[in-house]
């Protein structure tokens, strides 16, 4: 975790070298030999976030890796659009930290194409990372001239590489997404929300407290991460209302936890219809899941994470507890 020193935010050789994936010794040699701003405390060499970027930029191109960046590739229909929404979203695509992570085009225009035909008065997002996702529902609202608005909500932390796929960095992805939604001419349809989705969860009625008809999940994607955004905002979606899960192949996207969701509590379940989409360029997966009518004991686990008991329960794996006190 960065410390903060003297009204400063510092990342430690320590912390860069496990992003970069190299020996610590290795960052250090590299700011000593290009005299780069640092700062020692505690024998440990820290580099301040307002200099991170220009980091990363020198030590890939030190590597010979800054021509190997990856970036989704345009298709020509977006790329020729003249409106606001498309050409802020081609711009966006052009970020070196906007990949792989956001919704590819492909996956966008789905989404897009969605929201069209869902018409959903309420939409809920968990996980805007840059605010891709955000930008193409909105553009579906726009385009059906609905009065809808979209609620997104992260932690907004810092974007960093990840390697050897993303080569990009950002030090305020908020701050980004909030000027690309003005730039894409649709702020009016969209409030963020920086938060941690289980405190959202807990006060949804607080802040919110309306049916959600559309809620995509693009959160943690942990076991319980995921399956605890399902479980906490799952009553509020209507009966009817559409759930949409992002990253459903562990095996192409390396996270485990919206399959875990998908095959252990919603697969055969009488109370969703579901539908997995495969997806381009990169098949991570989608997952698409229609309300029919509510699941009893998924609204007893949801009255559960909002008591003291779960204070004991969760220091268990989700699979344990789940299993043993909710669903057996």
């Amino acid at each position: 975790m960065p410390v903060n020193y003297e009204n400063e935010t510092l990342y430690s050789s320590e912390e860069l070298s496990q992003i970069l994936k190299v020996p610590q010794e290795e960052v250090t040699t590299f700011v000593k030999d290009r005299n780069i701003n640092t700062v020692k405390l505690q024998n440990v060499i820290h580099i301040p976030k307002h200099t991170l970027e220009d980091f990363f930029d020198d030590y890939f191109a030190f590597k010979g890796m800054a021509g190997d960046r990856n970036y989704y590739k345009i298709p020509d229909w977006l790329n020729n659009c003249t409106s606001s929404w498309a050409i802020t979203l081609t711009k966006m695509y052009q970020k070196s930290f906007n990949y792989p992570s956001p919704l590819s085009p492909e996956q966008g225009e789905f989404m897009k194409s969605l929201v069209c035909n869902i018409n959903p008065k309420n939409v809920l997002e968990i996980g805007c990372f840059t605010g891709i996702s955000t930008i193409w529902m909105a553009a579906g609202l726009e385009q059906i001239e609905s009065p809808a608005t979209i609620h997104s909500v992260d932690l907004f932390d810092d974007i960093m590489p990840w390697l050897p796929h993303r080569y990009g960095y950002l030090s305020n992805p908020l701050e980004y997404a909030q000027e690309s939604v003005v730039t894409a001419q649709l702020s009016h349809r969209i409030k963020f929300h920086k938060m941690n989705s289980q405190e959202m969860g807990k006060k949804y009625h607080e802040i919110i407290n309306k049916p959600i008809d559309f809620l995509f999940i693009d959160g943690d994607h942990t076991k319980r991460g995921c399956l605890t955004d399902l479980i906490l905002f799952y009553p509020h979606v209507s009966i009817g209302g559409y759930i949409l899960l992002h990253d459903i192949y562990p095996d192409n996207c390396d996270w485990d936890g919206p399959r875990f969701v998908i095959d252990k509590f919603l697969k055969n379940n009488s109370h969703f219809d579901l539908v997995e989409v495969k997806t381009s360029p990169n098949n991570f997966g989608m997952a698409l899941i229609r309300k029919l009518s509510n699941d009893g004991k998924l609204n007893f686990a949801d009255r559960l994470l909002k008591t003291q008991i779960w204070q004991q329960l969760k220091k268990n794996s989700v699979s344990q507890w789940i299993t043993e006190f909710v669903f057996r």
